[in-house]
């Protein structure tokens, strides 16, 4: 994983310095061009000034773009989110770090269809941040009803932003093809009015049924 981040930055780096070098030079021959006192222009009908006004203005919206879309990486959640739930995606079951809870705990795939043991439970109208990883290969947390796709990538942590607006127990899958038990490691998520306590870990199956 250290090696990865390492080729990761590295990349960056030389991403950033080519993307700061082009414009630099774009901009010095222009400005030679239109100010020295010679012109590397040879054809009669060219206009430095015009060239310089349809180069300049595209690049002053791409980085007037940029720039918005740094200040909207950089600051902080438009909402208060009610916790931070970690989802890390393994071979072939997803675990989950839940705050209140003194470890994390695993979600794995039971006898009952699209069913699992330790359902992901979360409060009506309540925000919360997903962070996703992954232990292994790659995974990814999907949420087809709730319009949620989290990739959950080795050494690295993705996040997103949701909350439910409605009560009920809601399917979804891996969507990337991560082995051989790719299909068996559904998600299922919980939605609850905070007042309403369940019984822990009971397959959403089972509840609401008596003994006879």
């Amino acid at each position: 994983m250290m090696i990865g981040n390492l080729v990761y930055d590295n990349l960056v780096l030389y991403l950033l310095v080519l993307c700061t070098f082009m414009p630099a030079w774009v901009f010095l021959v222009l400005g030679w061009q239109v100010f020295g006192d010679y012109s590397l222009s040879v054809v009669g009908n060219e206009n430095n000034l015009v060239e310089l006004v349809w180069t300049f203005v595209p690049t002053g919206l791409v980085g007037y773009l940029c720039m918005l879309n740094l200040v909207c990486v950089t600051e902080e959640l438009p909402v208060d989110t009610e916790a931070i739930m970690k989802v890390i995606g393994r071979q072939w079951y997803w675990s989950y770090e839940v705050p209140g809870m003194e470890s994390s705990y695993d979600s794995v795939m039971t006898d009952f269809m699209d069913s699992v043991d330790k359902p992901l439970r979360v409060n009506l109208y309540d925000f919360y941040e997903l962070v996703v990883t992954s232990s292994d290969v790659i995974h990814s947390f999907s949420m087809p009803e709730l319009q949620l796709k989290v990739d959950a990538i080795p050494g690295r942590m993705n996040q997103n932003v949701f909350f439910m607006d409605r009560v009920g127990v809601y399917v979804g899958y891996c969507t990337e093809l991560c082995g051989a038990g790719h299909a068996y490691m559904p998600i299922v998520v919980e939605a609850v009015v905070p007042d309403y306590k369940p019984l822990r870990w009971v397959p959403f199956e089972l509840r609401g049924l008596t003994l006879q």
